[in-house]
């Protein structure tokens, strides 16, 4: 299970901490096989889980995920709402 879900090592040692570690990868891994199921585009599941990987943090469709995303994309979209980080 272990080598399954590229878990390197455990970081804890208790129970919980170990059915934590387990069960994170566990429903990480079949997120993927679901979202892959549902989209046609990306036949292999390992190239689609390194697109995901390399996208998470960008609200994409799955379609998507091969093209470059242009300039427009990439810089972050202001928003009013939002509190600054102001560094020191």
């Amino acid at each position: 299970m272990k080598q399954t879900l590229k878990i390197a090592h455990f970081f804890g040692t208790s129970e919980n901490a170990v059915r934590i570690q387990i069960t994170v990868p566990l429903i990480t891994y079949l997120l993927i096989r679901m979202a892959h199921a549902g989209q046609t585009a990306i036949v292999e599941l390992t190239r689609f889980a390194r697109l995901v990987r390399a996208n998470v943090m960008h609200r994409r469709p799955l379609e998507r995920l091969r093209q470059r995303m242009p300039e427009t994309e990439i810089r972050p979209v202001r928003n009013d709402g939002q509190m600054t980080l102001l560094w020191a």
